[in-house]
C-alpha cells in the first residue's frame, strides 16, 4: 500500500515546481479553452499580518491584496477572511474567543478596491476581531487559525454560499520569510495548518529574504505571480488531494527581488537552524526585555535548507507535515519534484 500511495503522490507532483509548462486548465468554464487559467476556482485567502494594509510600509497587509490582485486576474473567485489585526508569530494559536465578529477592513487601499468585483463571491474582505461589538481600529484581533477555522466551518457557506468550500486555501503573502526553525512561530503557515485540519488543500507564502525584511511592491508582485502559477498547477495536476490526504502543506518563500532578475524556483528542505530568533535581555532587577534579531555567531545552513535558498536568490518551495510525523515524506516529493 505504501509503494502504491509514493507511485501516486509522484504521478500527481511532477512538474509542479517549475515556473513554467503548459497544464491543463485549472477550472476551465463549459469547456471554454479562452476561459482564464482558474476560471471556476475557489479561493479562501487568509494571512497573519491583518486585512488592514494601512502602513506605508505595506507590512499589515499589502501582500495578501498584491495576491488577491493575481489570483483574481487569473480568474479565481477569491475571498479573504483574516485577522482583524497584526498576528504574526501566532503559529496555530487560537484566541479562544467566546465570540467574534466580521467586518471589512475600514479603509481598504484604494487600487485593490475594485480587484475581484465581477468575481461571483464579489471580492468579498472580511476582517475577524474578537468580541461581540463592532470591530474597531482597536479591536482585539483572533488568530489567523481562527480566521480560517471560521471561514471553513461556517462562515464561508453563510455569507458567499461555498456549501461545498474552497478548492484551495492560500495563506500570505506574508511580510518576511517564513523558513527553518520560524516555521514553528509562523501564523501564516499555522493559518495553512488549519486549512488541512478542515480537508483543504493548502499553501504558505511568504516574501522577503530575511524574517525582519519588509518587501517592497515589486517583490510582493513576483512572488504574487509565482504562486499563482503554482495554485495552477497544484489543482490542474490533481495534487491538491494528495496534499490533504498526507497532511502536507506546500511552504513558499520568495527573496527579495533584484532588478533585472526572475528568481527560479527550488525544491528545498525546511532548515534545523534559524538566522534570527527572540530573546530575553536582562532590563532591571527582575525584569527582561523581548527583543528580536540575528543570531551570533551565524549558524551554518544546510545547502538544500530553504533559508540557504533564499540567501542565493531562489525562490524557496518546501513540503511541511502538519501531523509533524513523518520526516521522510520531503524527500519523497523532492525525488518527484526534481524528476528524478
Amino acid at each position: 500500500m505504501m509503494n502504491t500511495r509514493k507511485t501516486l503522490l509522484a504521478t500527481a507532483l511532477a512538474g509542479v515546481l517549475a515556473a513554467g509548462g503548459s497544464v491543463p486548465q485549472a477550472g476551465a468554464v463549459d469547456g471554454d479553452v479562452n476561459a482564464p487559467p482558474l476560471a471556476g476556482v475557489r479561493i479562501l485567502l487568509a494571512n497573519d499580518d491583518s486585512v488592514q494594509a494601512a502602513r506605508p510600509d505595506g507590512a499589515d497587509g499589502r501582500g495578501l491584496y498584491e495576491l488577491r490582485k493575481s489570483l483574481c486576474r487569473a480568474g479565481a473567485d477569491v475571498v479573504v477572511v483574516g485577522p482583524w489585526g497584526q498576528q504574526s508569530g501566532r503559529s496555530r494559536a487560537s484566541a479562544a474567543a467566546a465570540q467574534v465578529t466580521v467586518a471589512p477592513p475600514a479603509d481598504m487601499p484604494d487600487e485593490y478596491a475594485a480587484d475581484c468585483s465581477t468575481a461571483p463571491s464579489r471580492g468579498v474582505v472580511l476582517g475577524v476581531c474578537q468580541g461581540a461589538e463592532s470591530c474597531e481600529p482597536a479591536s482585539a484581533s483572533v488568530t489567523p487559525a481562527d480566521a480560517v477555522d471560521l471561514a471553513l466551518g461556517t462562515l464561508l457557506a453563510d455569507r458567499v454560499g461555498w456549501s461545498g468550500g474552497p478548492d484551495l486555501v492560500l495563506s500570505g503573502i506574508n511580510s518576511g520569510a517564513n523558513t527553518d526553525l520560524s516555521v514553528n512561530l509562523s501564523g501564516t503557515v499555522g493559518a495553512a495548518t488549519a486549512a488541512l485540519e478542515h480537508g483543504a488543500p493548502a499553501i504558505a507564502v511568504s516574501a522577503g529574504t530575511r524574517a525582519t525584511s519588509v518587501p517592497s511592491v515589486d517583490t510582493y508582485r513576483t512572488v504574487a505571480t509565482y504562486a499563482t502559477g503554482l495554485v495552477e498547477r497544484v489543482l490542474a495536476g490533481g495534487v491538491s488531494r494528495h496534499l490533504v490526504r498526507d497532511q502536507v502543506l506546500l511552504n513558499v518563500n520568495g527573496p527579495d527581488v533584484v532588478p533585472g532578475v526572475e528568481p527560479e524556483p527550488r525544491w528545498t528542505d525546511v532548515g534545523g537552524v534559524a538566522l534570527d530568533r527572540f530573546s530575553y535581555r536582562k532590563s532591571g532587577a527582575d525584569t527582561y526585555q523581548l527583543a528580536y534579531g540575528a543570531v551570533e555567531p551565524a549558524p551554518r545552513l544546510s545547502p538544500n535548507s530553504d533559508t540557504a535558498a533564499l540567501a542565493r536568490g531562489y525562490i524557496s518551495v518546501s513540503a511541511v507535515s502538519a501531523d509533524r510525523g513523518r520526516p521522510g515524506k520531503s524527500r519523497e516529493l523532492e525525488r518527484v519534484i526534481a524528476g528524478r
